[in-house]
């Protein structure tokens, strides 16, 4: 029984279908365009709320020493309905521009999307797969880079749930 929850292996981490869907990950700086791919609708966001603190790791990865330099957006991406993943950033605003702080504060932009005039890109810094109760299929985390310096902008957490997997 315990194969029944996913008869055709998409949960597992060498299926051909989590295989594929990070290597579109992979080849896309931005995860809402790899996720887009496949919707035939705009990507939608819905904004969650924030509990989790800046630590000391996130300070390290993205260069900054005090943690009132870092702002968090937590959201969760959806096709239609369909929830996608959840997913957690942490940026440095002082390295975007107003305008792009501005659509991240306050509208529900993707983050990408919001600051694609970067050219930057992601540095992938870790995959797992929780599998089991977790509903999480592929977790991973990623540092995004400014394309003119090369400067972290962003530290993403991202989880993936079924939908996004699915062939």
């Amino acid at each position: 029984m315990g194969g029944c929850s996913d008869p055709e292996g998409v949960f597992t981490p060498d299926s051909a279908a989590v295989r594929a869907f990070r290597t579109r990950l992979n080849s896309q700086p931005s995860a809402t365009a790899a996720l887009q791919a496949r919707c035939s609708t705009p990507i939608r966001v819905v904004r969650l709320s924030v509990d989790r603190p800046v630590t000391e790791d996130i300070l390290t990865l993205l260069q900054v020493r005090e943690a009132h330099q870092v702002t968090t957006r937590h959201v969760r991406l959806l096709c239609g309905e369909t929830v996608l993943s959840d997913a957690w950033n942490w940026y440095v605003p002082e390295r975007l521009s107003p305008a792009m702080n501005t659509l991240l504060e306050q509208t529900d932009t993707p983050f990408g999307r919001a600051v694609q005039q970067t050219a930057f890109r992601r540095q992938r810094l870790e995959t797992r797969f929780p599998g089991g109760a977790s509903g999480i299929v592929l977790k991973n985390r990623a540092l995004l880079r400014r394309g003119v310096d090369d400067a972290p902008i962003s530290l993403v957490v991202e989880d993936y749930l079924p939908a996004a997997i699915r062939p």
